[in-house]
């Protein structure tokens, strides 16, 4: 048996998880996780922690010592990962390059665990095209930032192109399980680009080589094209996730309209709430899979 994206990949070899911290001549790998039917990311370390804090206290499931989560990845400084019952929890960085390398060492953990039919959510923040902020965004198609549904990357001096797939069934089981909050929920096509300042169409950096015109332009075309959000890893999410054979969704909530603003917004309270919008929604998911699992018992 090997990985399904890579036949080198095999059961029973030493391999060091780097960025992770992870000797698996060290760890039980399969003692450990073999139990693992989710993987939730984010983007900052500290949004993983206070998330394995929710869903385990949402689950009543054993998340470390005391209380405090249990930073598996301890060794290293690069990312976080944690584990709430059957949902491991990590954070991916800023952009696809950063995603790339978690996601790649969490599909190895998940293997050398001998996981089956886990998903993949990501739960984080996103600038929305034409949508008010606090608004939650369930991702049914991804576009990069030549507004092509395919990721584009280098290997071995040649480009290549990967296409990208993301499960309408299970989006919209995520619309339909959202909690009945005095907040949007939407589905929309979500574009996924390399920069948070340029590639967005910003011009708030200290580069720009475009005028307001270009991108206002920009930015109504994106929503005539039923566009609901940008960020910067999803187009990585849906395309890695497709190759290794593993289901993902995307539940992201916006902090801007870019139509109004470049800028989210600087209200501390505000944004902690609407962060806390995702969890909700991820949690409902997670707790209805496990209960018709249960009720197949």
């Amino acid at each position: 048996m090997s990985l399904k994206s890579n036949p080198h990949i095999q059961h029973g070899g030493y391999d060091f998880l780097y960025h992770l911290g992870i000797n698996t001549k060290d760890v039980d790998i399969k003692k450990l996780f073999n139990d693992v039917k989710f993987v939730c990311l984010g983007g900052s370390q500290s949004r993983m922690f206070e998330f394995v804090r929710y869903i385990g206290a949402q689950l009543n499931v054993k998340i470390g010592e005391n209380e405090e989560p249990f930073n598996y990845a301890y060794k290293t400084d690069r990312y976080c990962l944690y584990k709430a019952g059957p949902v491991l929890c990590a954070n991916h960085g800023i952009g696809i390059p950063s995603l790339s390398v978690v996601i790649n060492e969490i599909f190895k953990l998940l293997f050398y665990a001998e996981c089956k039919d886990v998903i993949f959510l990501r739960i984080g923040t996103s600038g929305g095209v034409g949508i008010d902020p606090g608004t939650v965004v369930i991702t049914t198609n991804v576009l990069n930032g030549e507004l092509k549904p395919i990721h584009c990357t280098t290997v071995l001096g040649r480009r290549i192109e990967h296409p990208t797939y993301v499960d309408s069934d299970l989006a919209k089981e995520l619309v339909n399980l959202c909690p009945d909050e005095n907040y949007a929920t939407v589905l929309g096509t979500t574009v996924s680009v390399d920069s948070f300042y340029e590639g967005q169409g910003r011009i708030d950096g200290a580069l720009c080589d475009y005028t307001d015109d270009d991108r206002k332009t920009f930015l109504k075309s994106l929503q005539e094209k039923g566009v609901k959000n940008i960020e910067m890893e999803s187009i990585g999410l849906f395309s890695f996730c497709h190759r290794a054979g593993y289901k993902a969704a995307m539940i992201s909530v916006v902090l801007v309209n870019r139509l109004v603003s470049d800028k989210p917004t600087d209200d501390d309270e505000a944004r902690k709430d609407w962060e806390q919008r995702p969890f909700s929604i991820a949690s409902h998911f997670i707790k209805s899979r496990l209960d018709k699992v249960e009720g197949l018992a």
